[in-house]
């Protein structure tokens, strides 16, 4: 009769361990993959190099090294950019070259078809919002002002900020046809809101 301590069990490579019984159990000497002992100690040699590179030698990044880096990359980035784009200066004398622009009207007037009309109606007339065709203005009605309202929006009264949509000059050019509509006296126009600006 075969020795149950050192028999092999079952199709496997696997060995009862000699010595190795407790209460009727065996313990079977089932040694791991060579792949993942391979991968065990290449990551212990990996940890060790890891520890010196960053502790000793100085050769592997920290994290705020990295995040150092990424930053300085990211600053040289946006420089990069924006001394590629134009600057565009929002004030009177920028804004009234869109002013009487034919083609920057035009420009303006698709813009506004598709954001503004919903609220102030397809010739400005006023519907939410108000009219923007007479001389009733709530918030000033020079090109900066009306540049700034475009920009920035007014929340409490439900008009959304158009910066993040439209271009500087796509707001300039929204201003422009604002100016163009200005006196043209549309049907079914809003009642006067805010101060009466000659």
């Amino acid at each position: 009769m075969p020795d149950t301590d050192t028999a092999p069990r079952g199709d496997t490579r696997d060995q009862v361990i000699k010595g190795h019984k407790y209460d009727g159990i065996q313990e079977y000497d089932n040694p791991m993959p060579g792949w993942w002992l391979w991968l065990l100690w290449a990551t212990v040699i990996f940890s060790v190099i890891y520890i010196f590179g960053i502790h000793v030698f100085d050769f592997v990044d920290t994290y705020e090294d990295d995040l150092a880096q990424g930053q300085a990359e990211l600053e040289a980035r946006r420089a990069a950019f924006a001394e590629t784009q134009p600057t565009f200066d929002a004030d009177e004398a920028t804004l009234a070259t869109f002013v009487g622009d034919a083609a920057r009207i035009e420009a303006g007037a698709a813009n506004y078809a598709t954001s503004c009309m919903p609220c102030h109606g397809a010739a400005g007339e006023g519907l939410i919002g108000p009219n923007l065709t007479d001389n009733y203005w709530i918030h000033g009605n020079t090109n900066v002002d009306m540049f700034n309202i475009i920009s920035k929006g007014v929340i409490e009264k439900g008009m959304a900020p158009w910066e993040a949509v439209y271009t500087p000059e796509q707001r300039a050019e929204l201003v422009a046809f604002i100016q163009s509509i200005q006196g043209t006296n549309p049907p079914n126009a809003k009642a006067p809101e805010g101060d009466l600006v000659e």
